[in-house]
């Protein structure tokens, strides 16, 4: 996978990775991991679907609504109220098929349209599996993506289809995917700056061994603007050497701001 699709899954828990290798095993009907080794190197296609089998990709819109309550009534409008000239600069890192990046462009729109047309976003969302990419730039979802969507912002930013909604072209319009790995601590080429106000980091972490999870998250850290906000999936936490920095702005929520140095 790190020959063929630049992907270095050796900080990846080993647990996972295997449930998911034995999941390809099943799948293609080979008896042992040799076997699949040569069936993977024979077969070009099984590498894509290995890929897919290793990143998780299992999302919906609103997902957690509570934090996106939080998000919604204090966080956004604190980093609206604060926000450079430049506007907000927010990533969603391991986006997945986008609902959540979609979720923030969502809640933007809903906290105020006057505010939304005078304070711009730049919403970057990064994963790195391109087929999750490419599903989420369509920006079309099925009924089971959508069970935690309220009637009304149903009605006003997705559009009815034949197998699910598609979302209305002001909300597409306001996020930009691209192809990162978070494992490598390096920022996307596509955000052209660090200094984020909100980065959401949600679910991905608790895949990475130890030393690359403290990593990436002092990684992130450091690319947070003095007074910006890191969220974080309930089963994540922040090493205890960075408490200093990062503080839970609400008990229980896994939101975390920067401490102004």
């Amino acid at each position: 996978m790190k020959e063929k699709r630049a992907i270095d899954f050796s900080a990846y828990k080993p647990g996972t990775i295997k449930r998911r290798i034995d999941l390809r095993l099943l799948d293609t009907g080979m008896p042992d991991c040799n076997a699949y080794y040569r069936h993977l190197s024979a077969d070009p296609a099984e590498i894509d679907l290995l890929l897919n089998a290793l990143t998780i990709n299992v999302s919906r819109f609103f997902r957690n609504p509570l934090v996106f309550e939080i998000l919604k009534e204090q966080i956004l409008p604190t980093l609206i109220d604060t926000s450079p000239p430049g506007g907000l600069r927010i990533w969603c890192a391991g986006c997945a098929r986008g609902e959540e990046a979609y979720s923030i462009a969502i809640l933007l729109k809903e906290i105020s349209p006057a505010v939304a047309a005078t304070v711009p976003a730049f919403i970057l969302a990064t994963d790195i599996d391109r087929s999750a990419l490419t599903f989420a730039a369509s920006a079309s979802y099925r009924d089971e993506a959508l069970t935690e969507v309220k009637k009304a912002v149903l009605e006003k930013y997705f559009i009815a289809e034949n197998n699910g909604y598609r979302l209305t072209e002001e909300i597409r319009s306001m996020v930009t995917f691209a192809w990162h790995d978070l494992a490598t601590s390096q920022p996307p080429k596509e955000g052209i700056f660090s200094n984020y106000h909100l980065i959401l980091c949600r679910n991905t972490l608790i895949y990475f061994k130890p030393e690359l999870g403290e990593r990436t998250m002092e990684f992130l850290s450091g690319v947070l603007a003095d007074g910006g906000c890191l969220v974080l999936g309930e089963a994540e936490a922040v090493p205890s050497r960075l408490h200093r920095d990062l503080r839970e702005a609400i008990p229980r929520t896994r939101i975390f701001r920067k401490e102004v140095a």
